[in-house]
């Protein structure tokens, strides 16, 4: 009999409302269980349920904390990382080995359900 394993799932974005509204799509997929909702890299990292086994991060213009810091942090606590890019924030050379990039909220989910 085969035992299923539920993901751990945390999404950082600072927009308020897309922040609900990855969360609402997340709470849907079966196998996940979004553990952390953050608006920011302090939230997630003061969240009793850090780290999770995935995060979720959506970097959006004029936040303070680069989101190159915020994939070396989250990967320091060996969680995988999946960064959503689709305008153009400029990741560092080292960091294309510590996490995901996809285009898309959807893409995603995709990755974290298969």
């Amino acid at each position: 009999m085969s035992e299923s394993r539920t993901t751990t799932v945390a999404v950082i974005d600072a927009d308020a409302g897309e922040l609900a509204a990855k969360v609402a799509a997340l709470s849907a997929v079966h196998g996940v269980e979004l553990r952390i909702r953050a608006a920011s890299l302090g939230q997630l990292l003061t969240h009793p349920g850090f780290p999770p086994d995935v995060v979720v991060i959506q970097q959006r213009e004029g936040e303070r904390v680069s989101v190159n810091y915020k994939i070396r942090v989250c990967r320091l606590a060996d969680a995988r990382v999946i960064v959503i890019s689709d305008d153009g924030h400029e990741l560092a050379p080292d960091v294309g080995q510590l996490m995901t990039t996809v285009n898309s909220f959807a893409q995603a989910v995709a990755l974290i359900a298969s």
